[in-house]
């Protein structure tokens, strides 16, 4: 029959289809959607570094890429780009995302005073708004912004910011510390500069980058990529972004 003919070929090139992106990840092969999702822009001098929330793992502990954003927002006040960093997102935890990225981002060598939190934002279409309401920080949608978050996510943040009329924002989603100008970077804070105290110590070279462990990080990437995409599109049909 015609309809069991087609649905063989349908199966048939889903499954030549399956194992090409397979053996593609397998290999390391780039994602390539990246090259429209991600924005890293070069920071400026701010008002305000604003470190967007991520969620938590287990125990209200930051994801990885959360994590991230706080190393980065803690690495951009270092080198002087803004007085303030604000932590912002509330979440579905009993505790407020913004709380926690404040606490990690303290571990991570961020100054007492400099977090400010923004409670309240619950997706990344209520950043922009509530960054304007924040008590004493007086920023305007022309005030010069720093938006810290991962790289995926970097391109609808930037939409939502812009379509919220934000006229002076960057969106930086990687940025290391260079350290004070002529000084030497802390290494508590820059930690690609850090060293181990434990003079026995010796790197064993072991590497992590085999092929599941690859196609575990590819899979992982193409299907946030394709959740990126899909939320670009529902928020520009909103009008969010």
């Amino acid at each position: 029959m015609r309809i069991v003919r087609i649905v063989r070929g349908a199966l048939i090139a889903t499954g030549a289809a399956t194992l090409v992106l397979v053996a593609w990840l397998l290999a390391g092969g780039p994602i390539l959607l990246d090259r429209y999702l991600v924005v890293n822009d070069a920071p400026i001098k701010a008002n305000a570094i604003i470190c967007l929330g991520s969620g938590f793992n287990a125990h209200d502990i930051p994801v990885d890429d959360g994590w991230q954003r706080i190393y980065t927002a803690v690495q951009l006040h270092y080198d002087g780009f803004a007085p303030v960093v604000v932590f912002s997102g509330g979440g579905a935890a009993k505790v407020t995302e913004a709380e926690v990225y404040s606490e990690a981002a303290a571990y991570l060598g961020l100054p007492s005073g400099v977090a400010v939190l923004d409670p309240v934002p619950g997706g990344t279409n209520e950043h922009p708004a509530n960054a304007l309401k924040i008590p004493g920080l007086g920023l305007t949608k022309d005030s010069p912004v720093i938006v810290v978050t991962s790289r995926l996510h970097s391109k609808r943040a930037f939409l939502c910011f812009k379509k919220a009329g934000f006229t002076n924002v960057r969106v930086v989603s990687s940025y290391v510390a260079r350290g004070p100008a002529g000084g030497k970077a802390d290494a508590k804070i820059v930690r690609d500069t850090r060293t181990s105290a434990i003079e026995s110590f010796t790197p064993n070279g072991k590497h992590y980058d085999d092929p599941l462990n690859r196609l575990r990080w590819g899979l992982n990437d193409l299907l946030m990529s394709l959740r990126e995409l899909t939320a670009i599109a529902v928020y520009k049909v909103k009008g969010y972004a």
